[in-house]
């Protein structure tokens, strides 16, 4: 078992499983791109610890485990919201679909291909953008408020009303 202090770039799956490496590290949420656009902390960190290891003797697999506090806006009031996540997942990285059905229901299976390796913030980014709530609002009601009183009901005439004045000479008779 290797233990390695920062994070690197690349993940590359089947010599990290061998080794059975175990990562620990952090992000600024700055540094992952796809997360700025919809958090504000830019500044605040993301937690990260990934342990490796192969599944039935052949199959690369990540277990992780992802703390980080994220604020975001509500989708109701448009204010800030804070959303502390510690996202849990088990990857496991087939080559094909005959792999991946080999594997337990427990994984989340991440068709690789004939690539060897994965930009590491990449991964990340996803767990965590699959983690958050799809329309992220606060527990209590935060909707907009309205003073009924101001709320004025406008009187429509009908279109056609005109026509009622309209006089038809002799019914259409010459």
């Amino acid at each position: 078992m290797e233990k390695a202090k920062k994070l690197p770039n690349k993940i590359n799956f089947f010599n990290f499983a061998k080794k059975e490496v175990k990562l620990d590290g952090d992000y600024k949420i700055s540094e992952l791109s796809r997360l700025t656009e919809i958090a504000s902390n830019e500044n605040d960190k993301v937690k990260v610890n990934l342990s490796f290891r192969l599944e039935n003797g052949r199959i690369p697999c990540v277990e992780g485990i992802i703390k980080s506090i994220l604020v975001l806006d509500c989708q109701r009031c448009l204010d800030s919201l804070q959303v502390d996540l510690k996202v849990s997942f088990d990857i496991a990285f087939a080559r094909n679909e005959f792999q991946a059905d080999s594997l337990d229901d427990k994984f989340e299976i991440y068709l690789i291909g004939d690539d060897e390796e994965l930009e590491t913030k990449d991964l990340i980014t996803d767990e965590i953008l699959l983690s958050i709530p799809m329309a992220p609002s606060h527990d209590f009601d935060c909707g907009l408020e309205t003073d009924k009183g101001d709320i004025v009901e406008e009187v429509r005439e009908h279109p056609f009303d005109a026509l009622k004045n309209i006089k038809i000479a002799n019914f259409g008779k010459e």
